[in-house]
């Protein structure tokens, strides 16, 4: 936005973020840009008694961008005369399709004729509304470009396909937005907008003809591209298997729309706007994930779950068969109460499982991973390190939320760790979070360390939540419906900012359920996505399931206890496995490259925090017994009681004077032992002190209980043996970094290792000679 603005090419961009980023994004931007002007659209600017306020000020206003969130550019409607525009090209398109389909082309006439009523009845809807903000329109703003943040979450604009599951009728949001980049590209041109977004296809292929639609309408016009079902029988062909049915116990026969055709040709037009990024492109510093790939977690299936989806199985039978009427019971019905059985039989109003089930065995490895990180130290914003040791674990879980009455998954995983002894104030629920601003606290918790585990559902914590200082590992307690959640899921970990080293992501799949079925999902989807995501493929025919959707058939191969299923997995990993060896080779010395520069930060880093601790102790002094003296606000003291009463006082003012929505200054207050302290106190969470010894990050916290409790004596005492200790964290800083480089140059021998699958080599001989005995 800023580079358009100094190039000339826009005059006022516009940035539309997700609701909890407004102020996080607001900072960074002005941290990069100190002297922009930003206009910030936030709640209060975009309320009604304001909205016109806003808009005059936008209008009026030079800035360098004006910064939304997503529900408040909606907020913004075009103007009736716009409206009724938009409103009239949609109607001509439809009533053009129509008129082919009665030569025989594209859609069918029935689906055509009702899709124009629609219209028209949201045309007459939306056209005899009254204005309710006489002024307030989006176009009387001024701005002249659009950067959206997130922009999948804008995909499901009305798609009209006569090809069987893949026609939407569209959303609100979707809509609104295309309204509005169709009126800034007839009055500025087809340079008006830019999307980003980590995965621009998340669920069908229908969505990549939406973001052609947004982004070069003019391309798929010249092409005459422009109706799905003509993109469609260009570069789509359906494809008929067998797969498992969603009751899991039976198999059928379906057709789906999930392969490519003509790819180059795809590729090169969508190439065209969009500016395709891979993990391995970026080559960010994100942590190595344990094992290379996610572990699955199977649990054994028990017997009242196999009794209970043997019932799901007799109700799908039943569907089919048209025994019972739609509104009784469906397949989509069928399909939820098999997810929720799936994660605890609790949820579809059964007996619990005698042994936990799925809960249980997350809470032993949450608890486990808690207790093994329960020491672990990571530097604050500042690279001093913090005072509050412990790293943070992530949970997802879509199938069950928190409730004030009534049984869930959130409040017994909850009850099942602190049994194991992870404190119950430290596992916190993203859904306890209601308003953008408490979200943005509880992630600060998340990030310095008062909070352990954060569990939450895929659309409130899978996207724009930057708590991955700490994650150390990541827990799915279900599998959602689309891959793009995955991946949604796991950049929450696989992030840069993770200061772990390594992280663990694991999958939680219950034995013989309808897991199975998801998982399975999951691998047919990621197969097409995986086809354009990855680009450069020279094939005009791709339909090759990928390294990801791989993933998902060992998931479904371990949830089934299917021995045919089991084979065919493991066949087809095998081949998978033998076309990619020397990609997985790369691939290998890609991680062991990030582990090795992970490895040595750290080394330095421990390296520069021993030489700060080594100066530390040449200007130390002693300050034990009766040698004691220290100075608060130009006062010197020699006894530690008087220091105390004083120290107290300077904290509870500063306490006092912090504001409630950001931290306070960090300010100086006297001297220990030669060295400055420093005090800052933030009210954001929770009231707290801060008391640090400036240049060595050592220091204490005090909340504001404890504040007004504390022995004077002791508070300062306290403080005295964190600057008395300071031999001991040299020593433990020498152990980190002598760790570190040992970590160094064990990824440096592993990175010299060969090919071990080239021909000749020999581990290929070895492995020849094995398959050739087996086979005797």
């Amino acid at each position: 936005a800023m580079e358009l603005r100094r190039l000339g090419l826009a005059v006022k961009p516009a940035v539309v973020v997700p609701n909890h980023m407004l102020d996080q994004f607001a900072r960074e931007w002005l941290q990069l840009y100190p002297t922009a002007r930003v206009l910030i659209a936030d709640r209060h600017r975009l309320s009604r008694q304001r909205r016109k306020e806003f808009v005059a000020r936008c209008a009026t206003g030079d800035w360098d961008g004006v910064l939304f969130t997503q529900s408040g550019f909606g907020r913004l409607p075009l103007g009736r005369d716009l409206q009724r525009s938009y409103l009239d090209d949609e109607l001509a398109a439809a009533r053009q399709a129509l008129a082919e389909s009665r030569q025989g082309k594209r859609l069918t006439v029935k689906r055509l004729e009702r899709r124009i009523a629609q219209l028209e009845e949201t045309y007459q809807r939306l056209l005899a509304g009254e204005a309710k903000d006489d002024g307030v329109r989006f176009e009387e703003t001024g701005i002249d470009y659009l950067c959206l943040d997130e922009a999948h979450l804008y995909k499901n604009r009305r798609v009209d396909s006569a090809i069987d599951g893949v026609g939407q009728t569209g959303s609100q949001r979707a809509q609104d937005l295309d309204a509005k980049l169709w009126a800034l590209r007839r009055r500025h041109g087809e340079r008006m907008v830019t999307f980003a977004t980590a995965t621009p296809v998340a669920n069908s292929m229908a969505e990549l003809w939406v973001m052609q639609r947004y982004l070069q309408p003019d391309v798929l016009a010249a092409a005459d591209l422009h109706a799905f079902d003509a993109w469609a029988a260009t570069f789509g062909r359906t494809v008929t298997a067998l797969e498992l049915a969603p009751d899991g116990a039976s198999y059928r026969m379906h057709t789906r729309f999930a392969r490519f055709q003509n790819v180059p040709e795809l590729i090169t037009m969508y190439r065209q706007v969009a500016d395709v990024r891979t993990a391995d492109d970026l080559d960010l510093p994100v942590p190595a994930l344990a094992g290379g790939k996610p572990e699955t977690v199977v649990v054994p299936a028990s017997h009242r779950l196999r009794h209970y989806v043997e019932q799901l199985a007799e109700r799908a039978e039943q569907v089919r068969n048209r025994a019972v009427e739609p509104s009784e019971d469906n397949i989509l019905k069928i399909t939820g109460d098999g997810r929720r059985a799936a994660l605890d039989l609790r949820l579809v109003g059964e007996a619990p499982d005698l042994d936990g089930g799925k809960l249980r065995v997350a809470a032993d490895r949450i608890a486990a991973i808690h207790r093994q990180t329960a020491e672990c130290t990571y530097p604050s914003a500042t690279d001093e390190f913090s005072l509050r040791p412990g790293a943070l674990q992530l949970v997802f879980c879509d199938v069950s939320t928190p409730a004030r009455s009534g049984w869930n998954a959130y409040d017994e995983l909850r009850s099942l760790l602190a049994e194991r002894g992870v404190p119950a104030h430290a596992v916190r629920f993203i859904h306890e979070a209601g308003t953008d601003e408490a979200k943005a606290k509880l992630f600060a918790a998340c990030r310095d360390g008062r909070i352990a585990v954060l569990v939450g559902s895929t659309d409130k914590l899978g996207v724009g939540t930057n708590v991955q200082a700490r994650a150390v590992a990541l827990h799915h307690l279900d599998c959602p419906w689309r891959p793009a959640d995955i991946e949604q899921r796991d950049g929450r970990i696989l992030r840069q900012g993770n200061q772990n080293a390594e992280v663990e992501i694991l999958r939680y799949v219950s034995e013989g359920s309808f897991d199975i079925y998801m998982w399975q999902t999951l691998e047919r989807k990621a197969a097409f996505i995986a086809q354009v995501s990855r680009g450069g493929m020279p094939d005009r025919e791709v339909d090759d399931i990928g390294e990801q959707a791989l993933s998902y058939a060992e998931v479904k191969a371990l949830a089934t206890g299917n021995p045919l299923i089991m084979e065919k997995a493991g066949v087809d990993a095998e081949v998978a496995k033998l076309t990619r060896l020397e990609r997985a080779h790369q691939d290998e010395k890609h991680r062991l490259r990030l582990a090795l520069q992970a490895a040595e930060r750290r080394a330095d880093s421990a390296k520069q925090r021993g030489e700060l601790i080594r100066e530390a102790l040449a200007r130390r002094v002693d300050t034990r017994g009766e040698r004691f003296a220290m100075t608060l606000d130009g006062q010197r003291y020699g006894k530690r009681a008087d220091a105390g009463r004083h120290l107290r006082r300077v904290l509870a003012g500063l306490l006092a004077e912090a504001p409630d929505e950001v931290g306070g200054e960090v300010r100086s207050v006297g001297e220990l032992a030669g060295f400055p302290v420093t005090a800052r106190a933030d009210r954001r969470v929770a009231p707290e002190v801060h008391v640090g010894v400036e240049g060595i990050g050592i220091g204490l916290y005090v909340s504001g209980e404890d504040l007004r409790h504390a022995d004077p004596v002791a508070l300062v005492q306290r403080l005295e043996r964190r600057i008395h200790n300071l031999d001991d964290a040299l020593v433990e800083s020498q152990r980190q970094a002598a760790d570190a480089d040992g970590e160094a140059e064990r990824a440096r021998s592993l990175l010299e290792r060969p090919f071990e699958q080239r021909p000749n080599s020999p581990a290929a001989s070895a492995a020849t000679g094995d398959r050739r005995a087996s086979d005797a």
